[in-house]
């Protein structure tokens, strides 16, 4: 592993995702289509994803269910998002994407390859797909860590 100061590998895989979502915002800006923050954009994401259910995507994204309602309330006055019933729990709703937003998500798209194709002008198609094949894997749930004692204690038993 490279020569790296702990903790950093976490905050430079942060800056890497605002350097995709800083590249999208103001590309979908130059295209006419801006004012999407970055949860808005980050929901949009998942939503092509296939994730629909508002209660997923704020867990998936770390946010407040009602924070996800607002921004899904902000993206749905857009014309980007609508949300229906469920059919399986009347309680519950499903993101769909709006017919209205079709040429914006068209073009952020094409931006999306277009920045991954810029990546691999810049970094090489090889280091970009091993990129890839990295942030693909299975990382597993995450990890409670309850104190040094407690890694150390887990070391000796493995």
């Amino acid at each position: 592993m490279m020569d790296m100061k702990p903790g950093l590998l976490m905050a430079q895989l942060l800056n890497r995702f605002i350097w995709f979502d800083g590249a999208l915002q103001k590309s979908l800006d130059a295209r006419g289509h801006g004012g999407v923050r970055r949860l808005e954009s980050m929901t949009m994401i998942y939503v092509h994803a296939g994730i629909r259910r508002p209660s997923e995507l704020a867990r998936l994204l770390g946010v407040t269910r009602q924070s996800m309602n607002t921004a899904l309330r902000e993206l749905e006055e857009k014309g980007l998002v609508y949300l229906e019933p469920d059919p399986e729990d009347a309680r519950c709703k499903l993101v769909s994407f709006a017919p209205e937003g079709a040429a914006m998500r068209a073009d952020a798209l094409e931006i999306v390859m277009a920045l991954e194709a810029e990546l691999e002008d810049r970094l090489g198609a090889r280091a970009v797909g091993e990129l890839g094949r990295l942030v693909s894997m299975d990382w597993g749930e995450p990890p409670v860590l309850r104190g040094k004692k407690a890694a150390e204690g887990k070391k000796k038993r493995a």
